[in-house]
């Protein structure tokens, strides 16, 4: 009942002129922004294409030489809302079994953006995964008329609280150890002034360390993880030349399901690294729904069009990062939660739901039933069986 008075609520709340607020007008053209107290670049532009390749050219070449098992593994994390407790549950049901390689390249998006560094850090930080699954459940209480006059459904403040808990400068301090051999954790975020993806490394930002380095940590991953209208934006101060303002940033998921990087993987790799190499992708929602009749109300047609739109997206962009693999001799592994499995929806933050589906990602990983191949996954979507009565009772997605 209350998923279904937030997508009611969306439009007026979205639509209402008295959340807008004044801000300093950002140039909009050759603009060469800077981050205040930074020497060297932590962040690139995909649409820069020269110096974008430039960048991850001198990050993938890194991360290529920080192999040290024989194997260049690659995770990418996507969005997803409620959904990222199973990829939480997947990871660590994949130290559970002992599959879980050591990743030289890890990417988080919207939901993502919050498992990725603790991800990036390895299984003795597993505990984290299972305890931010609980936490996250307690983002989501409205705040009622009060979003009339604020930006957002929700209170920012309870994600803003979330993700200080957990990135800790200890934690930011320890993948800046983590990555001093050449591993990578990137997060990416949507510049919603220009409409355009912001790829972050997450590596550099904690390698700069002190107040700086700690406090944009935090702000990308909240940036990240925050789905525009329903958690507020996150503006992040820029130089350019003589005059400063604040660009505002929102959920990388607005902009892309996941991030796998062409450039990022191959330009600087030797192709030695990249045969045989691995890319796991956790798809923190369904590829497929199983058929069922839909109401014939408002909140009802928009969310079902709004989870397809997200389906759709994803599947794109598997079929793309499916190709690429193949024609560098990488092998994908990917996995999203199936048609069958009583999913409540990227909103469905209720800490039953979430704990749930949490030990469903952990038992499927650690029985080693987790990993689809993408064109029989896709297959599914013709499925015209109703989803398990309760999780306990779904199938895991190779079974």
């Amino acid at each position: 009942m209350r998923r279904r008075s937030l997508f009611a609520l969306l439009p007026a709340l979205l639509g209402a002129s008295c959340v807008t607020a004044p801000r300093v007008e950002a140039p909009t053209a050759a603009l060469s922004p800077t981050l205040p107290g930074f020497d060297t670049p932590v962040r690139a532009d995909p649409m820069n294409r020269a110096a974008y390749q430039a960048y991850v050219s001198a990050w993938g070449g890194r991360a290529a030489a920080a192999v040290t098992d024989g194997s260049f593994d690659v995770l990418s994390i996507s969005g997803g809302g409620a959904g990222g407790t199973y990829g939480a549950g997947v990871l660590v049901g994949m130290t559970e079994a002992h599959t879980r390689p050591q990743f030289e390249i890890v990417t988080g998006v919207s939901t993502g953006a919050l498992i990725a560094p603790i991800a990036f850090l390895g299984s003795d930080h597993d505990e984290l995964l299972a305890e931010g699954s609980e936490g996250v459940g307690q983002l989501t209480r409205p705040i009622g008329l009060g979003a009339l006059f604020r930006i957002g459904i929700f209170d920012g403040r309870r994600l803003r609280n979330l993700v200080d808990r957990f990135m800790t400068d200890d934690i930011i301090d320890a993948v800046a150890r983590a990555s001093e051999t050449g591993r990578l954790l990137v997060i990416t975020t949507t510049d919603l002034d220009r409409g355009e993806t912001v790829i972050w490394n997450m590596s550099a930002i904690a390698a700069q360390g002190g107040a700086n380095g700690h406090r944009l940590f935090r702000e990308v991953v909240l940036a990240s993880a925050s789905i525009p209208g329903l958690f507020p934006p996150v503006m992040i101060e820029i130089q350019d030349g003589e005059r400063a303002f604040a660009e505002m940033h929102v959920d990388g998921g607005a902009s892309l399901p996941f991030f796998v990087s062409p450039d990022l993987v191959t330009t600087s790799a030797a192709p030695a690294i990249l045969h045989g190499a691995n890319i796991y992708v956790i798809d923190n929602g369904q590829l497929a729904f199983t058929s069922r009749t839909t109401p014939m109300n408002t909140s009802a047609i928009a969310s079902r069009a709004f989870a397809t739109v997200l389906m759709h997206y994803s599947r794109t962009s598997l079929e793309e990062t499916d190709a690429f693999a193949r024609r560098n001799g990488m092998h994908l592994r990917f996995t999203a939660i199936p048609p069958e499995y009583p999913y409540a929806g990227p909103l469905g933050f209720d800490r039953s739901s979430m704990s749930a589906l949490f030990q469903y990602g952990r038992r499927c990983a650690s029985e080693s039933h987790i990993w689809l191949d993408l064109h029989a996954a896709i297959a599914r979507a013709q499925l015209t069986t109703p989803p398990a009565t309760t999780p306990d009772a779904a199938p895991c997605p190779t079974d």
